[in-house]
């Protein structure tokens, strides 16, 4: 039963020789849906061995560059080479009016049909895919633009227990996420800053590491995948080093990395669970 993602980019804001910008492919059983799509991604995509048209279903967090920029060239792309079943794309209001207009404009068309969902909530959860193998349920998540985060969860086959994949990428510190991830088998989140940027962090509406590995531990999640890393940190363990001081599981984000999401009997314990409290 696999269930692994594969990270094609792990940077923050600006591409660089180490790291692209966010993306990644979630193989659910041999379902795909790719994650985030930055300027680059399909020339990862191939990187990395996958096949472009297994993907079916996309998700954007944000309509930030960094994590959406990508969407119109993998789309021209797969109706160069021949696609004829339809993509699915849940993604923030806008994003349809975006691909539309950029087609439009450029002469662009492409023969097969794009199955829309656009989010524009506030509270609470809401479904934005669901088939056979996993639902994805959308909720928002605090940053400089409408931005959600993604609860993905594999659907039970025969006795095998069902895991579940979290993405928040880009937010600010808040716990009103941890309802929406508890319990995860493993939780994507953003680490952009070291501790030392707080305030910039609190500026830009981004994450510390520290902050990553706190929520981490209030959440109860069974690993943390730290993710969204700024272009500034060249020997970016700086960040799994603060993080795994609040969270001792914890894994940092390389491009080109398949990460597999198992389910252990209990989350790992706590470096700080005397001081839930504070």
């Amino acid at each position: 039963m696999n269930l692994y993602t594969t990270i094609l980019g792990s940077g923050a804001a600006l591409p660089t020789g180490a790291r692209r910008c966010s993306a990644q492919v979630l193989n659910i059983n041999g379902f795909k849906l790719l994650i985030d799509c930055a300027e680059g991604t399909q020339d990862r995509i191939r990187y990395n061995h996958l096949k472009l048209q297994s993907i079916g279903t996309i998700i954007i967090s944000h309509l930030h560059g960094d994590h959406f920029f990508g969407l119109p060239g993998l789309l021209s792309t797969m109706h160069l080479c021949g696609r004829t079943e339809p993509v699915t794309i849940a993604a923030p209001t806008g994003a349809r009016e975006v691909i539309e207009t950029t087609f439009r404009l450029t002469g662009n068309h492409i023969e097969y049909p794009i199955l829309w969902t656009e989010m524009d909530f506030d509270d609470g959860e809401q479904r934005v895919f669901d088939n056979e193998r996993c639902s994805v349920d959308a909720f928002r998540i605090l940053h400089t633009v409408p931005t959600y985060g993604f609860r993905i969860t594999e659907k039970p086959r025969g006795d095998h227990s069902p895991r579940v994949y979290a993405y928040c990428c880009d937010t600010a510190y808040s716990e009103a996420i941890i309802p929406h991830v508890h319990s995860a088998d493993l939780l994507c989140l953003e680490c952009t800053f070291a501790n030392e940027l707080g305030e910039l962090a609190e500026q830009r509406q981004h994450l510390t590491a520290g902050q990553a590995g706190r929520l981490a531990r209030l959440a109860g999640v069974r690993q943390l995948l730290l993710s969204h890393i700024s272009a500034r940190y060249r020997e970016p363990e700086i960040l799994l080093q603060q993080a795994s001081e609040e969270f001792a599981n914890c894994l940092l984000a390389a491009d080109g990395m398949r990460v597999e999401i198992t389910r252990s009997p209990t989350p790992p314990p706590s470096q700080h669970s005397g001081d839930e409290q504070e």
